[in-house]
């Protein structure tokens, strides 16, 4: 691998007939992609990104205290242990880039496109990514502390084995994390198909994280700690913060004075959920209610049902 070497700097008209879309900030944003086609910057900046030499002979601008490389097409850029430090990637391309062991702190990735780049090893501290692209955006074994993604797009983004900590997520459609720890974390948008998953890994924990948005469909937590867990208010999710396994063998023997078809779906529904193998005995697990009345005839009724007797049997081990 290379040395690791560190990239661092610290210091309408009123009564108009019609009116035009303000389209100054799309120019503005051109002007600085633009700005790179001409010369031999460019290249000489995507030289040493790569391989984490300085940048600070080159005689870049500084905006706001940031080395100033908005709009830097860098796509594909392949970069090993390198540390850049306050750096502006603002409407920058780093789509399909893989970045092996990089640590970036105090960068601001706002409108960047980060589509399908690839995150190992390295870390993201004191950063923010508003409006940034990051669809099919991959993460392992990385570490992402006080990121702001506010307002960008995620779709099948995913994250492995990674340490999130501080951060706002906006919505996550088709997300997935998987044997991840995220703590002090805010999640303020949709969660359509999105997958939290702890099953076969060895930790998996969501800590005093708040999740504000009650628009969910099809979410899966599975097999992940909760530890001072926020959920929307209302009924819109079933939840059992520990022990699930053991809650819901508690549950099913609770259910079994009904013998109809909803205490059968009940437990059958339950035994599939906490039986699939590689669930440790301290994780959790949560469902959308619509996740019930979706699926099965009666499904209102067998979703009340499930609600009362996983928390009867959750106050029952809370008990003994």
């Amino acid at each position: 691998m290379a040395g690791d070497r560190t990239t661092n700097i610290r210091s309408c008209s009123a009564g108009a007939s019609t009116c035009r879309p303000d389209r100054s900030h799309d120019v503005a944003r051109r002007e600085l992609i633009d700005r790179w086609r001409t010369g031999n910057l460019r290249t000489e900046v995507l030289r040493r990104l790569a391989d984490g030499s300085s940048l600070l002979d080159l005689e870049l601008s500084v905006v706001d205290g940031l080395l100033d490389l908005r709009g830097l097409p860098a796509g594909g850029l392949e970069s090993q242990a390198a540390t850049i430090a306050g750096v502006d990637f603002r409407y920058a391309t780093l789509a399909h880039a893989h970045l092996e062991d990089v640590r970036f702190s105090g960068c601001r990735f706002d409108g960047a496109d980060l589509a399908r780049a690839v995150f190992t090893d390295g870390s993201i501290t004191e950063g923010t990514m508003l409006r940034a692209t990051l669809t099919e955006t991959l993460l392992a074994r990385t570490t992402w502390q006080s990121v702001n993604l506010t307002g960008a797009k995620m779709k099948y983004f995913s994250a492995e084995r990674t340490h999130f900590a501080e951060c706002t997520f906006p919505a996550l459609p088709k997300a997935e994390f998987a044997g991840c720890t995220i703590e002090d974390s805010l999640f303020t948008g949709a969660l359509t198909e999105t997958r939290f998953l702890g099953r076969a890994h060895d930790s998996a924990v969501l800590r005093r994280v708040t999740f504000s948005s009650a628009d969910v469909t099809y979410p899966e937590f599975d097999g992940v700690d909760f530890e001072e867990v926020t959920f929307p208010p209302g009924d819109t999710l079933i939840v059992v913060p520990r022990n699930f396994r053991a809650v819901a063998d508690r549950a099913a023997e609770l259910s079994s004075s009904r013998g109809d078809q909803v205490g059968k779906d009940l437990r059958q529904f339950l035994s599939r959920e906490s039986r699939r193998p590689g669930l440790r005995e301290t994780a959790g697990w949560a469902t959308a209610r619509h996740v019930l009345t979706d699926d099965y005839e009666g499904g209102e009724e067998l979703a009340d049902f499930a609600t009362t007797t996983l928390r009867e049997a959750q106050e029952h081990r809370s008990a003994t």
